[in-house]
């Protein structure tokens, strides 16, 4: 059975994780837990029950703040930078490419984004932005994403109110 599960440095393998970019790759065997620790950013990996020490893809979030897009009317006129998620990394290890693993990661973050609009999370967040790679931006507007100038960066977005639909979407099969 497959589960997402927060990365733990001492059970996950790390380094033999390959995803065919090196930056990446580093990111997970070197850095990951240690942000973890320091309370930057989760690490979330994909693994299978049966070798759960097999890392088959991982993302990681951070909380951010951005100034508000244009076009979104229920934010218009809101001078201060406003609170979100930011999915600053995902990847599959090319072992498993081509079985829709990478949809179940950003699926899960955007479940994972709309519990944080959850009356009981004591933060609130605007939505989940990405600063998507080129060749992802279409996988991502797939799944509702839109391209989006902030005064602070390019990215793309997905308003809370599409992650909450996501999120209702997938509970209810």
């Amino acid at each position: 059975m497959l589960e997402t599960v927060l990365l733990d440095k001492e059970h996950h393998d790390r380094n033999n994780f390959d995803c065919g970019v090196k930056a990446l790759n580093d990111y997970l065997a070197k850095h990951a837990s240690s942000s973890d620790q320091r309370s930057l950013t989760k690490t979330f990996v994909l693994v299978d029950s049966e070798q759960p020490q097999k890392i088959i893809g991982f993302y990681t979030l951070a909380y951010t703040s951005v100034y508000v897009p244009d076009g979104f009317p229920r934010l218009a006129n809101y001078p201060h930078p406003a609170p979100a998620l930011k999915l600053a990394r995902m990847a599959v290890d090319k072992e498993f490419k081509n079985n829709r693993f990478g949809e179940q990661l950003l699926l899960e973050c955007i479940r994972k984004t709309a519990l944080a609009a959850q009356p009981s999370n004591p933060a609130a967040v605007i939505g989940l932005f990405v600063d998507a790679k080129e060749d992802a931006v279409n996988f991502y507007k797939q799944y509702g994403f839109l391209e989006v100038s902030c005064t602070n960066t390019d990215s793309l977005y997905l308003p809370i109110k599409t992650c909450l639909e996501t999120a209702s979407a997938i509970e209810n099969g």
